[in-house]
C-alpha cells in the first residue's frame, strides 16, 4: 500500500483538513508526520534537517502529486489501535499548533534521530528557532516529552514525591 494512504487515514483520525494553499498547514503535516515516525510508526517519509527545520520533500511531493486525496481523505487504508492511539495522543497533546508542533519534532529528532542529551537538544533547537521565545520552546519540548518518552515507574515515584507537599498543601487549603 502506498504510503500516503496511512498518513491520508491519521489526518481522518485526527480531523485535519489540509489546506495546501496555507504554509501552517504544509508545516503541520510535516510534523505529524514526523512525529509519529518519532512514536514509531513506520510511514516511509525520510526527514532531515532543512534550513530552518525538519523536512520531508518526499512528503511535500505526495502532498502536491495528491492534493485531491489529501483533502478529501480518499483511503481505502484502515488504522490499527495503537495508529489510531499516536494520532489521537498527538492531537490531544499538541492541538495541531505549529510553533508547538515545530519545536517538538526538532527536539524529538535531536533527541532520537541524532542521540542528543536533553541539554544539547534543547541547545540545537534554541540555535535554530532563535525566532520562538523561551515559553514556546518550553512548552514545545514539554508537549514531545509527554509525546514521545513514557516515564518510567522511577520517573513516577520520584514525581509523587516532588508533588506530594503540593497535594497535602491543596487538600489541607480545602479544609478551610
Amino acid at each position: 500500500m502506498e504510503r500516503r494512504k496511512k498518513i491520508i487515514a491519521l489526518f481522518k483520525e485526527m480531523d485535519f483538513h489540509l489546506d495546501i494553499s496555507k504554509f501552517d498547514d504544509r508545516l503541520i503535516v510535516q510534523k505529524i508526520v514526523c512525529l509519529l515516525e518519532l512514536k514509531g510508526l513506520k510511514l516511509g517519509y525520510p526527514y532531515s534537517i532543512y534550513v530552518k527545520g525538519l523536512y520531508s520533500p518526499v512528503l511535500t511531493k505526495d502532498l502536491y502529486e495528491f492534493t485531491d486525496e489529501f483533502q478529501e481523505f480518499k483511503t481505502e487504508s484502515h488504522l490499527n489501535n495503537p495508529e489510531k492511539q499516536s494520532a489521537d495522543n498527538l492531537n490531544g497533546i499538541f492541538g495541531l499548533k505549529p510553533v508547538l508542533l515545530e519545536v517538538g519534532a526538532t527536539y524529538g529528532y535531536y533527541m532520537k534521530r541524532e542521540n542528543c542529551d536533553p541539554l544539547e537538544a534543547l541547545k540545537r533547537v534554541k540555535q535554530l528557532k532563535p525566532f520562538y521565545s523561551q515559553a514556546q520552546i518550553a512548552v514545545g519540548v514539554s508537549k514531545v516529552k509527554e509525546f514521545l518518552f513514557e516515564p518510567t515507574v522511577k520517573d513516577l515515584e520520584e514525581l509523587r514525591k516532588e508533588i506530594e507537599p503540593w497535594q497535602r498543601a491543596a487538600l489541607r487549603s480545602m479544609r478551610h
